[in-house]
């Protein structure tokens, strides 16, 4: 058995803020000796265990390093690139490998800065800590596999931390790429950029988003009602109370009837293609378990789109295509899911851009009713449709379809998200063809997103574009000014190269501690009515500490 190799970590651990001497994203520092160039090299079965485990990010993907490291340098790009990539596939927002650097007072030891999302500092210790363990210790098959069923729990408090909506993720990728500012306003709420000129994000909810639109929308009945006296093509409806009503409102309306709740997001407890009232009481009693407000209304026929509107103007469309598979003439429908299932896209775990398929079992009626069993093989090209529901968490595949989007329909969608007061808003439509007109060919309002999913797997461009179109075209001016220390400022500069920032309302005196003085400028990044910060050399090191990312002239 291989002796222990000679690699140690030594205290203190410490924090930094970002910078250009560390990484840009803030996080902690170890002291790391790494191991000799004679330890033993790391075990294949480890190496493959990872793989497996922890699929590539699905953007912002970082070079792999030597699958078999030798030697300090190398052995520490390997130990950062995982640290890294089980990091992102825990959902954390950290876009950047660590960096180690020689330490300059301990010989053989390396200072490795390790970037950490707010709050996960401890467990992204920790998970640094498992690495080095695992990794250095003696490797037989059987270890290997008991460290990572004891990882398990280690993984879960990460993903605990992390943002739960897969926009925010996006949108400070986008800001990060951009080298965009970004200050954590705390429960993963963000503003990117400076002052005056910064953006808030809750997801894809924006400070520009009415606390009113948003909750109108919430209420699919209360919308309904809205945008038909708006004068919008919305399907009929009935808000049921009871079981009692059922009767009475199919007759009303017809089959076959669609039953939802009246106040629930992405497709949860969506009953569609209802054909008889026993079903229909069936998802109606599903429905009040999820919900009070149950709404059922009649099933329109066509196809599904998603419209993305900001700031009156549509900027994006997709078509969302039911969970299915495609027969090859080979293989049956059962291994052709789960064919599709093991495609890392579906995995289903972080923030995977699809969902997994729906299994034999929850399609069963679906492939009865296309003359199909689980053991069936379908021809080749042959369509199996597994769920009526389009949405992406139903196993969905968006299609993206803007370039094709007739102008009137794009109007449309846009003039619904002005009538909501919404700046931000998905639009859902049921037509025959978004390439027709929906004056000619007829259309649908089903429903209105307030906080709609951008889409990562059609639309990944388009979070650093709305960033674009949401920051002012000019922005908080930042200005780096070199051997003027001593020049006189006036308050229409906005800022001395004192360090003192006129934010509009009063003369901000210097704070003498630097934890007082990074404080002091967070305060400022934050001020809404901060319009521009000039700074000298000894103010720009410390305020430089307050954002990741400033732009300088």
């Amino acid at each position: 058995m291989p002796s222990r190799p000679d690699w140690n970590m030594q205290p203190p651990v410490t924090r930094y803020p970002g910078g250009a001497d560390t990484t840009r994203q803030p996080g902690f520092c170890v002291n790391i000796r790494p191991p000799s160039r004679e330890a033993e090299p790391l075990s294949p079965t480890f190496a493959t265990l990872l793989e497996r485990a922890f699929p590539e990010p699905a953007f912002g993907n970082l070079p792999k390093p030597p699958a078999h490291p030798v030697g300090p340098e190398p052995w520490l790009e390997w130990l950062g690139y995982w640290y890294h990539r089980m990091i992102r596939y825990a959902g954390l927002p950290v876009f950047e490998m660590p960096k180690a650097l020689s330490s300059p007072d301990k010989p053989q030891y390396y200072r490795m800065y390790c970037p950490a999302y707010e709050g996960t500092e401890n467990a992204s210790l920790s998970l640094l800590k498992w690495l080095l363990t695992v990794s250095m210790a003696p490797q037989t098959d059987t270890l290997m596999r008991e460290a990572m069923n004891g990882l398990d729990s280690l993984m879960k408090s990460l993903s605990a931390g992390a943002p739960t909506s897969a926009n925010t993720l996006r949108f400070l990728f986008a800001a990060f790429e951009a080298r965009l500012p970004v200050v954590s306003l705390g429960h993963h709420m963000f503003q990117i950029g400076i002052g005056a000129s910064g953006v808030w994000l809750d997801g894809s909810f924006t400070s520009g988003t009415s606390v009113m639109s948003a909750n109108l929308v919430r209420n699919k009945a209360a919308t309904s009602d809205f945008l038909a006296k708006a004068g919008i093509p919305v399907p009929w409806q009935a808000l049921i109370t009871e079981e009692a009503q059922l009767k009475t409102v199919a007759e009303a309306l017809g089959f076959p009837l669609v039953c939802k709740p009246a106040d629930l997001d992405g497709g949860q407890g969506v009953h569609l293609h209802l054909e008889d009232l026993p079903s229909l009481a069936k998802a109606y009693r599903q429905c009040r378990e999820l919900s009070k407000q149950v709404l059922t209304q009649p099933q329109v026929q066509g196809r599904d789109y998603r419209l993305t509107v900001h700031a009156g103007e549509c900027v994006w469309a997709i078509e969302r295509v039911p969970a299915r598979v495609i027969g090859n003439g080979k293989d049956t429908v059962a291994a052709l899911i789960d064919h599709e299932n093991a495609r890392p896209e579906r995995s289903g775990t972080g923030h995977s851009p699809l969902k997994p398929l729906p299994g034999v079992h929850s399609a069963k009626d679906l492939l009865k009713a296309q003359s199909l069993k689980p053991t069936s093989v379908p021809e080749k090209g042959q369509i199996v449709v597994l769920s009526h529901l389009p949405n992406v968490a139903a196993g969905g595949q968006p299609v993206p379809i803007f370039s094709e989007v007739h102008p009137d329909n794009a109007e449309l969608a846009a003039r619904v998200a002005r009538l909501c007061r919404l700046d931000l808003a998905g639009i859902d439509l049921i037509m025959p063809d978004i390439r027709r007109s929906w004056r000619d060919a007829g259309a649908w309002v089903i429903e209105v997103n307030a906080q709609p999913d951008i889409g990562q797997t059609t639309a990944a461009h388009l979070y650093g574009k709305l960033l674009k179109r949401m920051l002012p075209e000019t922005p908080v001016e930042i200005r780096y000014v070199e051997g003027r220390e001593n020049d006189a400022w006036g308050r229409g500069d906005r800022v001395s190269c004192q360090g003192r920032l006129w934010n509009g309302l009063a003369w901000q005196p210097l704070p003498e501690k630097q934890a007082e003085r990074v404080a002091w400028a967070r305060q400022c990044l934050l001020d809404d009515q901060c319009q521009g910060i000039w700074l000298d050399k000894e103010s720009w090191t410390w305020f430089r500490q307050a954002a990741t990312d400033l732009a300088i002239r």
